[in-house]
């Protein structure tokens, strides 16, 4: 099958690097599934579930938001994080949802508001991710 080189990088790492034969992103405009031939693209990307299909094997990430450039054979995606499913622990991403829906319930304001807001969106989309991955594994 034919595939292209994908690269996922943050501010502080390369998370991933290798040939795959698709990726599907969370984009501002809706879901974007990346083939090899792709026209060439430049889009903003929003927080989400990022799934990337390589030989037989599915896998997600959990990404913030940053930009995503697909030229003939590379794609290459910039974002404020990315955690791939493995890495993901279940109890602290329970812990941070509770601790940020507790903050939430105190109506906080200002940066406690923002902080609290992007904490629990972090955490819902870990989870989504990593019951994804257990779903994956079980089956």
């Amino acid at each position: 099958m034919s595939s292209f080189l994908l690269e996922i990088i943050t501010p502080d790492r390369i998370v991933f690097t290798d040939n795959v034969e698709m990726v599907v992103v969370p984009s501002s405009s809706g879901t974007l599934g990346i083939l090899p031939k792709h026209v060439p693209l430049f889009a903003l990307l929003s927080e989400g579930e990022l799934k990337i299909k390589r030989q037989v094997e599915d896998f997600f990430l959990s990404i913030g938001g940053g930009f995503i450039e697909v030229t003939k054979n590379k794609v290459m995606i910039l974002v404020t994080r990315a955690v791939k499913a493995s890495e993901l622990n279940e109890q602290e991403i329970i812990q941070a949802r509770q601790k940020a829906q507790d903050a939430l319930s105190q109506k906080p304001t200002g940066e406690a508001l923002i902080s609290a807001q992007v904490i629990l969106r972090q955490s819902l989309i870990d989870l989504k991710v990593l019951r994804r991955r257990k779903k994956i594994i079980t089956h």
